[in-house]
């Protein structure tokens, strides 16, 4: 892929418009959101009442989520900028223009970044390159770092490497379509969807199959795995709770459209909260599959929702940010972005963060 240049003037230019005109900003760091949006700005809002912290423009759109990591954030936009951002200040520590073409998310673990797009890279937190691996295709999902090791799709397959060296370890036998679902890996087992409308359960040690569950479309959601049910969603309108020994059907509940966004689970109520194409989040009971509570935004919803102690953050397509109560479904607080969000909130609790179990990268 060519190299994306860019003059002195326009980085400086760049690198000093950090923050809009808002009120003042706080001096010890609180708890808070972040979310990127498409028209190439990524947004900070207090967690509990929604006041806009800080606003940053980004070179290029950023695909996938936020990472938080050591009380900074770090961000890869579509045109191969990576950012490390002051959370408190909001304010650029760094940026790299990577070269990176058509980058889709990273994913952060000890002290190193890792960026999936046409390969899968790994940077330090001072933006420096340590090492690739090549999948002989194109990355196709999020990556998760688990156990010292990363899993993320390429093509049809689930690939295995180790964290610090980047050296395969496995690679899963092909589904029959692309895999956009990012894995979820609980223990020992790895669960991901594929297009070929099935989810799948591996073995964490090898790649080897434990089974799959044929769903009625493809299945671009990632699954989240609590109380020994896997809990994903589907583009037949489903959401699907299956057993995470044997792989069979729990329950399922139906929805108006497709479902991408990846669940929540809220251990306190027992909920799986989840958002789907007919404009809805959903609010259902993790043991029955009845429905708590829906809550209507104006637009599809394909972003994950984030929970954070009784409240749960989300996007729409109608380029707002809502929080709302996990317990009644009641908004709390929503703002507008002035653009739509194509990554899930990132919520810094001020101890280690909390982030979505990603989408997968697939159009929508």
């Amino acid at each position: 892929m060519s190299a994306v240049y860019i003059s002195l003037s326009v980085l400086i230019a760049s690198c000093g418009k950090t923050k809009s005109a808002d009120p003042p900003l706080p001096t010890t760091r609180e708890e808070a959101v972040f979310i990127t949006t498409d028209n190439n700005t990524l947004l900070s809002y207090d967690a509990i009442n929604g006041t806009k912290f800080w606003e940053i423009p980004t070179s290029g759109a950023a695909i996938g989520s936020p990472a938080l990591y050591n009380k900074k954030l770090y961000v890869i936009t579509s045109t191969g900028f990576l950012y490390s951002i002051d959370v408190i200040k909001g304010e650029i520590n760094w940026m790299k223009n990577t070269t990176l073409g058509n980058s889709l998310s990273l994913a952060v673990s000890g002290k190193n970044i890792y960026i999936a797009s046409d390969k899968l890279y790994c940077y330090d937190t001072a933006g420096n390159s340590l090492w690739n691996y090549d999948p002989q295709t194109a990355c196709t999902s999020s990556p998760q770092v688990i156990n010292s090791k990363v899993f993320f799709g390429a093509g049809s397959a689930v690939h295995c490497i180790n964290s610090t060296t980047g050296v395969g370890i496995w690679q899963s036998p092909a589904a029959g379509n692309a895999v956009n679902s990012s894995p979820s890996v609980t223990n020992g087992v790895v669960y991901f969807g594929s297009n070929d409308n099935k989810v799948y359960a591996v073995n964490e040690s090898d790649g080897s199959p434990k089974w799959s569950f044929t769903t009625g479309d493809s299945v671009t959601s990632s699954p989240a795995v609590y109380g020994g049910m896997c809990l994903v969603g589907s583009n037949d309108f489903e959401i699907y709770c299956l057993d995470t020994t044997t792989g069979l059907l729990r329950w399922k509940y139906h929805t108006l459209e497709r479902v991408k966004s990846s669940p929540a689970i809220q251990e306190a109520t027992n909920s799986v909260i989840i958002g789907s194409y007919d404009y809805n989040l959903y609010c259902v009971d993790h043991v029955s599959g009845t429905l708590r509570w829906k809550y209507p935004a104006a637009s599809l919803i394909k972003s994950s929702p984030v929970v954070y102690g009784n409240y749960v953050y989300f996007t729409s397509f109608d380029r707002y940010i809502y929080c709302v109560d996990v317990r009644d479904g009641r908004i709390i607080w929503k703002q507008f972005m002035n653009g739509n969000s194509l990554s899930s909130p990132v919520v810094d609790d001020t101890k280690t963060g909390i982030h979505s179990t990603i989408s997968g990268m697939s159009p929508y």
